[in-house]
């Protein structure tokens, strides 16, 4: 592999950082350079902190390489991409060979009290051991430069700054016009303590007054409660509530001041508002960095400033002209050719090990582990992720699943090992079996990733994940849980990363997964058949052996392993013999162990696994309301009365269903209401209301994608191979 500038990063920085790194990645590929990524973790985030989305998005856009696990690339400049990353935690699972190397610097060494930020006398060794380089850093400004100096480490400064760029196309220059009273004065950041004055130093800068009102987005609650009554024209917002260009937008004038302590390396957020032409007041050291293009003053007299350009437009307007001039012409995305060339130096000549002949690497193992459940959903979605990720990995379940024989039948390799219930050992004996046989199929197989899906990582597993420690891991759990699950919750520090499928209604999820919302990553729902893929009518009676004429119902109420559903099947027999017309199908999966014949004659049974391709065969349905069978029928627009099950150890179905119904995508009644189960069945009789109903469902378009979004995140953050291709949508 074959690049031009190689980036070892933590992709999980909230701030400046991940947005250097994504206007960087646009950069190279504006100026037809190839980059690449090496994903890394700092010790400055929890293990499972979910990566900055938006630069997840720009490495997907700009089809920026994710440097497999197994692969070993070659660069002109490699970048180790903040001085956190060069830490005795960090591992680096592969190398890599490059021309040369470089730690780029973006923080000073210290606070101004002296405050040691980094143990910077061990950069030397840790350069030269882990990436076989001597130490050569690249400051992001003349700010850290002189930092880097005056701390003895000018021997190792690069002649060139690594200057941070932006795309002033993002931020739409601010028309200025005449002012209204009170004026917008605003400022964002992260949500930092170091990132706001003192409460004296804020009411100096930002100062209750009728002629302002202060914007502030990124306020941290510590630095609230701090003041016993918030000053009234302060308006406060959660960090990135809004689109920083939208929220500068709604400014007149941009205000920046910080803690005594904090030295702004670089000050991306000053960038932005400078690339949307608002007035800039700063502090006086920043003119290192942004030169005549902002207004320096002290906090206290700001407020003087703000009146200046408040009661002078000309002032303004050519403030606002100086400033996006000033941004496009110095760190405009057009100068990172130029800033690449600079840090690059002539190819050294190739290491001894470098010349090896370089083979062909296996495909990467992904071991997907799966719950023991009483359905097939957790199945399901692994095996909905495995064909999301494609021939790229060798997929192997490890399951719990009495249904794993599907996976087989789709042509992965699976094992299968019984819960404790089947083998009747206590829990504590069956996680010392359990922890066993995973321990050795980790061994075994070597997985780069593995993926669990299911609610309760069990102690067998995340003890023998610990014991292992090479894989990277990832847990898929769906939500919308009844209650608190404060054992399951804990065990989230053996996940590098944590999905939580996409749900419907969510709106009616108490949060009780989330309750670390910062390690939670979201997608779209999760379905194993995506709607373009769903067989026709007419086909998908034909595979199932069915009259084109009927009208078909199908019923799917589960395993029925912990839930008794037996009212609302002898509620089907009775309709089906006052209906004669109607024919219903009992689709059994895998999990029905005992074979059986038609209970009756238009009371069908049929083993099919997976049912969501032949959807379109059936005009409504009976269902129980799982994650898989609700979203899944929603997809195929497919009229449905849920009847969900309702134990406590289930996800709260009857949520689910309730919420569909007063959406208008479905029917719903409890298990035990003879009364409302056969009013809704002759409502399913009417074939305006089932058109209705498939109308509903039919405008949730675009968010069924959830398994190919896991697997573009498994690919950047597990590091899966380049060849990796997302299904067609």
């Amino acid at each position: 592999m074959e690049l031009d500038v190689l980036y070892l990063a933590d992709l999980r920085f909230p701030g400046g950082t991940s947005t250097s790194l994504k206007y960087d990645l646009r950069a190279c590929k504006m100026a037809g350079l190839k980059a690449g990524i090496v994903p890394l973790s700092s010790p400055l985030f929890a293990r499972s902190q979910v990566p900055n989305s938006a630069l997840l998005a720009e490495i997907q856009a700009t089809g920026t390489v994710i440097v497999p696990q197994n692969e070993r690339p070659r660069t002109r400049v490699a970048l180790l991409y903040h001085p956190l990353l060069l830490d005795k935690t960090v591992h680096l699972r592969a190398g890599f060979d490059a021309d040369v190397f470089y730690l780029v610097v973006h923080q000073p060494t210290r606070d101004r009290r002296g405050r040691l930020y980094f143990q910077t006398g061990n950069w030397p060794g840790l350069a030269a051991d882990w990436f076989g380089h001597d130490l050569r850093l690249l400051p992001v400004s003349d700010i850290v430069r002189k930092d880097l100096s005056r701390h003895g480490l000018s021997h190792a400064l690069h002649p060139a700054n690594w200057t941070n760029l932006i795309d002033p196309q993002d931020f739409p220059q601010k028309q200025i016009g005449e002012l209204t009273s009170p004026v917008k004065i605003g400022r964002h950041s992260r949500p930092s303590r170091d990132k706001l004055p003192s409460p004296p130093v804020s009411l100096a800068c930002y100062p209750q007054h009728a002629d302002y009102n202060h914007l502030m987005m990124g306020v941290p609650q510590d630095f609230l409660d701090e003041f016993e009554t918030l000053p009234w024209n302060w308006q406060i917002y959660p960090f990135s509530s809004w689109p920083v260009s939208e929220f500068l937008q709604s400014l007149d004038i941009y205000s920046y001041f910080h803690s005594d302590t904090w030295v702004e390396a670089f000050g991306y957020n000053v960038l932005e508002a400078l690339a949307t032409g608002l007035p800039c007041v700063v502090p006086h050291y920043m003119e290192e960095t942004f030169s005549d293009a902002c207004f320096y003053t002290d906090p206290a007299n700001a407020p003087q400033v703000y009146d200046r350009l408040r009661s002078d437009r000309s002032l303004r307007e050519e403030a606002s002209s100086r400033a996006r001039d000033h941004v496009v012409s110095r760190f405009g995305l057009d100068q990172f050719a130029k800033k690449l060339e600079n840090v690059t130096e002539a190819p050294k000549a190739s290491s001894p090990g470098s010349l090896r002949k370089r083979q062909t690497p296996d495909r990467p193992v992904v071991l997907s582990v799966t719950s023991n459940g009483v359905g097939l959903g957790h199945l399901s979605r692994q095996l909905a992720i495995a064909e999301a990720l494609g021939s790229a990995v060798n997929v192997i379940f490890f399951s719990l699943s009495e249904a794993i024989e599907v996976a087989r039948s789709m042509g992965y390799l699976a094992e299968f090992r019984p819960f404790h219930r089947r083998l009747k050992l206590d829990v504590d004996e069956w996680n010392a079996f359990f922890f066993q046989e995973m321990r050795e199929a980790l061994s075994h197989y070597k997985p780069t990733l593995v993926l669990f899906d299911g609610n309760l990582p069990y102690a067998g597993f995340t003890d023998a994940l610990e014991s292992y420690g090479k894989s990277y891991c990832t847990w898929i759990r769906r939500g919308l849980w009844r209650t608190s699950q404060p054992e399951s919750i804990a065990r989230e520090g053996f996940f590098d990363a944590i999905i939580e499928p996409g749900e419907l209604c969510e709106a009616l999820d108490t949060g009780y997964s989330r309750q670390n919302a910062e390690k939670v990553a979201r997608v779209n729902p999760v379905l194993m058949t995506q709607p373009h893929q769903l067989l026709d009518k007419t086909a998908a009676r034909r595979a199932l052996d069915l009259p084109d004429s009927a009208i078909v119902c199908l019923v799917q109420l589960g395993s029925e392993a912990n839930f008794n559903m037996s009212l609302p099947r002898e509620l089907l027999f009775d309709f089906l013999d006052r209906h004669p017309d109607v024919i219903a199908v009992d689709v059994r999966s895998p999990l029905h162990v005992n074979g059986g014949s038609d209970i009756h004659e238009r009371f069908l049974l049929r083993r099919l696994f997976p049912l969501s391709r032949y959807l379109k065969a059936f005009d409504f349905a009976v269902c129980a309301a799982g994650y898989n069978t609700f979203h899944e029928n929603i997809a195929a627009a497919l009229p449905t009365l849920f009847i969900p099950n309702d134990n406590p150890e289930m996800d709260a179905q009857d949520s689910r269903a309730l919420h569909g119904a007063r959406a208008g995508w479905n029917l719903a009644s409890t298990a035990d209401d003879p009364y409302e189960i056969e009013t809704q069945l002759r409502k399913l009789l009417d074939p305006e209301i089932r058109q209705t109903l498939s109308l509903a469902c039919a405008r949730k378009t675009g968010c069924w994608d959830g398994a190919s979004q896991i697997a573009r995140q498994l690919r950047i953050q597990a590091r899966l191979p380049q060849s990796f291709q997302v299904p067609a949508q």
